[in-house]
């Protein structure tokens, strides 16, 4: 008689225990009650958990989420990934095989739970391609930015840019020729100067002179070393020259070798400050580093336009300290530095035309136009020649075209307006650029392309970490915006007249002036500035005395110096109900002196003019906790 009192296995779902283990490691093997390979499958998984908890309850976790920016750290993370897979995938096949059973269900049943375990496989598969793809994205764009930095373009003749285009007209007022040393010329001869040219018809009364032809190089002038900088060791201030290079306009041959926007970005590491600091492109003067050949040529200091002394000093490998691909940012890097006092350790180069398609693939960026910008002349894109170009003053939602002119047009307003919109628009990009737009569909492969092909950068992948620990402490609603305009340079033209050209001389000793001073403020001032941030009062000022907003405009941004959020609404075009206001009206809604003391203290400060009047009024439908109503006696603050 057959024995009946074998132990009888309880029969699981082979499907059901791979699918536990695909949720969590040995999961599925408790389901079929093997505990103790469930214990050992479920060690790592647990040790994984429990060290990120660690990290996300530790006082220091945002410097060690900043180390996984680090393209090493990446790579690491891209391999565990894979290891975690591959991890997953066994303990979910040996959970399977394990609760199979032959002498289960029909060979259909069998089938379906078969193809269950491919579903969940390929579920396993696809998270980890999907939880990798950024980071390979990521690695990928930084290092083909990293290793590709530098100009390859082919470097034009100096002279067919000059004669093409006035903005490469070498002016020769302190300009001192050096010869190019002739190799069949012993050391001893004295070299001949090269003979002026006539320059074009277009500016006759100006003498100009081509720069001495480079001899034919010995050696690969490619292969020339970069100058070594110390790198940034997070602790001194921060210097990133931001590059904007004219992207092309039809009939112009250098018109895409100008750099139209530069701006340093400097930061504080101690406070966390920042300060974007504009230099007009048509500042010429610009001292160059005493070591370098140039200065020597040039006496000392730049007497072109800045904007053309990146394709200058690409064709002057005699001159210029550098290789090829990098002399062009190096040369403006050490301009800049020698203007400024300060040491621009990296560069950032932006194609102008590329940042109109970053605004259109963001959906486009609203910016607070504060002057209205009217332009009879601003060249179009796609050869038509000339347009009208005019925005309004107000909030306005711009597309990339749009928001690209309204930073690069010129004629009607001065360079120092523009050097102020393009600080403007650049912030405002930044300030509505947040990661769910950017993880829209499609929206992050379009920007990667677009970066991967039109931005350069020197700045080296592993301190990539240390910047991205420093950019969480800058407060980009405390920045300074440091526009070297007027008092700071000389106008010239050349001819004068309304076909005339003009420059701006630079006055190196103001400009350097203004650029140490920018973090100036005291700790006491920035304690008060902190109090009248976290206050966040909304205030408004009006034009109450008729005629253009320019007052109004400017004691705005005089208060948003001093950290108070005010600005000029679009409502009424900026005009108050009253066009006879004669002293200041400074009107406090709904108690806001009870909840907003440091903000109303330094509104009265700033506004404390003849026949001042303060009110307090409440009023439920009021957006703005005070307004600032201008009148013919206020006084008209610099902004």
């Amino acid at each position: 008689m057959a024995s009946t009192d074998v132990a009888v296995r309880p029969r699981r779902s082979a499907f059901a225990a791979a699918f536990l283990s695909f949720l969590f490691p040995g999961l599925g093997h408790a389901y079929i009650g093997r505990w103790l390979r469930a214990l050992l499958w479920a060690v790592l998984p647990i040790l994984g958990i429990a060290a990120a908890a660690g990290l996300a309850l530790s006082p220091d976790r945002s410097d060690y989420l900043t180390v996984l920016a680090d393209p090493d750290v990446l790579v690491g993370v891209l391999l565990f990934l894979v290891f975690d897979f591959f991890y997953r995938l066994i303990a979910l096949l040996d959970a399977y095989r394990l609760a199979s059973d032959p002498e289960v269900g029909n060979a259909a049943s069998r089938m379906l739970s078969a193809a269950g375990l491919v579903a969940v496989i390929a579920v396993l598969a696809g998270s980890h391609v999907v939880a990798a793809q950024p980071i390979f994205l990521f690695t990928d764009t930084y290092t083909a930015i990293t290793e590709n930095a530098g100009d390859e373009s082919e470097i034009v003749d100096i002279d067919e840019l000059a004669a093409e285009d006035t903005d490469f007209l070498i002016i020769t007022e302190d300009l001192q020729q050096i010869a190019t040393p002739d190799p069949d010329v012993s050391p001893g001869a004295s070299p001949a100067l090269v003979e002026p040219v006539t320059p074009p018809t277009a500016v006759p009364a100006t003498p100009t002179a081509t720069l001495p032809t480079p001899p034919e190089p010995e050696v690969d002038v490619a292969a020339e070393p970069t100058p070594q900088r110390e790198e940034w060791d997070g602790k001194k201030r921060l210097n990133i020259l931001l590059i904007g290079s004219d992207g092309g306009r039809p009939g112009k041959a250098g018109s895409s070798l100008l750099t139209d926007t530069m701006i340093v970005v400097s930061v504080d590491p101690t406070t966390g400050r920042v300060a974007f600091i504009s230099l007009p492109r048509d500042t010429a003067g610009v001292p160059l580093p005493r070591n370098w050949a140039a200065s020597g040529a040039f006496g000392g200091k730049y007497n072109n336009k800045i904007n053309t002394l990146y394709t200058i000093a690409r064709g002057r490998s005699d001159l210029f300290p550098g290789n090829d691909k990098q002399r062009g940012y190096t040369a403006l890097m050490g301009a800049l530095g020698q203007l400024y006092g300060l040491d621009i350790d990296y560069y950032v180069s932006v194609n102008l035309n590329s940042f109109r398609q970053v605004v259109n693939t963001l959906g486009g960026v609203v910016v607070d136009v504060q002057l209205p910008v009217y332009d009879d002349g601003y060249p179009a894109d796609d050869g038509r020649g000339k347009l009208k170009l005019y925005v309004p003053p107000g909030m306005a939602r711009m597309n990339g075209q749009q928001a690209l002119a309204y930073a690069r047009s010129r004629h009607g307003s001065s360079d120092f307006d523009r050097s102020a919109r393009q600080q403007r628009v650049i912030t405002s990009v930044r300030d509505q650029t947040d990661i769910d737009s950017v993880l829209q569909p499609g929206v992050l492969s379009d920007l990667i392309k677009q970066v991967r092909r039109d931005i350069k950068t020197n700045i080296p992948p592993k301190l990539v970490p240390s910047m991205l620990s420093l950019a969480q402490k800058v407060d980009l609603d405390r920045r300074e915006n440091l526009v070297l305009s007027s008092g700071r340079y000389v106008e010239v033209c050349y001819p004068c007249g309304p076909q005339g050209l003009w420059m701006l001389k630079a006055k190196p000793a103001a400009i350097k002036g203004a650029v140490q001073n920018v973090f100036s403020s005291s700790k006491k001032q920035a304690r008060t500035i902190n109090k009248i941030q976290e206050e966040g009062a909304v205030v408004h000022v009006f034009n109450g005395q008729g005629g253009t907003n320019g007052k109004a405009i400017n004691i705005a941004a005089n208060l948003a110096k001093k950290g108070v959020d005010a600005v000029v609404p679009p409502i009424n075009g900026g005009k108050a109900e009253t066009k006879d206001q004669r002293a200041t009206l400074i009107t406090v809604y709904n108690g806001a002196e009870d909840v907003m003391p440091e903000t109303i203290t330094r509104i009265k400060r700033a506004l404390d003019d003849e026949g001042r009047e303060i009110a307090y009024e409440d009023d439920p439908d009021q957006t703005a906790d005070v307004v600032v109503t201008v009148g013919k006696k206020t006084e008209a603050l610099k902004p």
